[in-house]
Formats: structure tokens, sequence, C-alpha cells
């Protein structure tokens, strides 16, 4: 039977690739030369991936510094409605309620840690108040509050939901007509504790979140009247 002109070509290469390859004799290890097993360590490293040449440089601390520098924590702005009541208290301890009505409320706030967070803000409404001649008159509620707040995670729940327990103080100026108009009239700029108690959750894979909150605050300045007022206020947030 006749070969094929390839397979005779394939055997006459087969000499020439063995010589390309250059290795030793194997069975003959032990009488190789330095040559011999330079070149053996050649081939078998030839599949090998290269090492990276030089040196790892340390990184210095102002390198540290600067990228710790860089880390920022995340704040938010909360954007809502507030309806709340209000009431005052006058120097014969006569209570009297002014219905202080719906009002737009801002709040913009930061993280001090993980689940700990500060905010400030601003609220205006509209309340009525009864003059001596016995009408009523409509007056504005600026409110400026500003605090820490606790974001905590209900056991069992995702890590999407949060209680949110509000405390801090606000500054609340009362404006829009003459004081001589009522006997104790409640105008002016006036201080009160606030406290708040309220549900936040995330919308899934978003930066945005909802929440609702009772509140609550309470005059502590000397003048009379005193007041106090309690609502509740619903808000979208954005964090950034």
């Amino acid at each position: 039977m006749k070969s094929s002109p390839l397979l005779l070509a394939a055997l006459l290469l087969l000499p020439c690739a063995a010589a390309a390859q250059k290795l030793p004799d194997l069975g003959g290890q032990a009488g190789w030369t330095d040559k011999e097993k330079q070149e053996f360590l050649k081939y078998i490293r030839s599949d090998q991936a290269p090492v990276p040449q030089g040196q790892v440089k340390a990184q210095s601390s102002a390198s540290r510094a600067s990228a710790s520098a860089r880390v920022r924590k995340a704040r938010y702005a909360a954007l809502g409605f507030s309806a709340e009541s209000l009431s005052a208290d006058d120097s014969s301890a006569r209570i009297s309620d002014e219905t202080s009505g719906l009002g737009p409320r801002l709040l913009v706030g930061g993280h001090l840690f993980s689940w700990v967070r500060y905010y400030s803000g601003l609220r205006y409404g509209r309340y009525s108040q009864v003059r001596l001649d016995g009408t009523s008159a409509r007056l504005s509620h600026l409110e400026i509050p500003a605090g820490i707040e606790l974001a905590l995670i209900p056991l069992g729940t995702p890590h999407t939901r949060y209680v949110l327990i509000r405390g801090g103080v606000s500054l609340h100026n009362f404006y829009g007509a003459r004081k001589a108009e009522f006997g104790e009239p409640l105008l002016g700029w006036r201080n009160a504790w606030n406290l708040g108690l309220g549900y936040e959750w995330q919308f899934p894979d978003s930066n945005w979140r909802a929440n609702v909150t009772a509140e609550g605050y309470r005059s502590f300045s000397g003048r009379s009247p005193q007041f106090h007022g309690l609502g509740l206020a619903a808000s979208l947030v954005r964090t950034f």
C-alpha cells in the first residue's frame, strides 16, 4: 500500500520538532550539564504567567488620610406637609384651641453615624386667634426645627424600614397682626421643645424614601401665653 505524501511529510518533521525543543535526555538526568538544566527549567516555565517586576510601594499616611476624607456620609432632604392643632395657655390658665391647619414642611439632614441623624428645616402654617372684639384673626406661623433623630430597624424587618425617634428644639414666629388687637397675643419669636415618632421606608433599588411622623412641641419661654401643638406629617425623602 502506498504512503500518503502528507504522512511522509509529518514523519520527516518529527525529528526537526524534537531538535527545536532542545530538551535534554530525561533518562540521563544525573549527567546533565548546567546548560541542560537551564534549558529544561526554561521549558517548564514557558507556559506560566510572567511575574510582575518591581516592588510594592507602601501607601503613605497622607494618601490614606486623603482617601478617608473623600468618604462622605449620606445626606437627605424631605419635602411634605404637616397638619397641626395648636393650643395657647394664657396667664389665667385658660386654654384656647387655635386651629393651625395644613402647611408645607422642608427638612434637610444627614448621618452622624449609621443610625443617628441630624436634621433642620422650615415649616409654614396658618392659625386663628380671637381678637378683643370677638372676631377671629388669621395669622401666620413659621417654625424652624433642629435636632437629632434615631433611625432604628425593627427586628425581623428588612433593612429598608426604619422607626424614627426624633427630639430637638424649635423656634416659632407668629405674625400677621398688631399686638394691641389681642388681650394676650401669641405673636413674635418663641422657643419650644420638639418630640416625634415616625416610620420610614425606602423604595426598592432607589434613593427615594417616604415617611410619616407624629410630632409635638411645647414652649419653654417665660412669656405668656404658653403654647403647645400636635400634628401629623407626611414627606417624600431624597437621599444623596
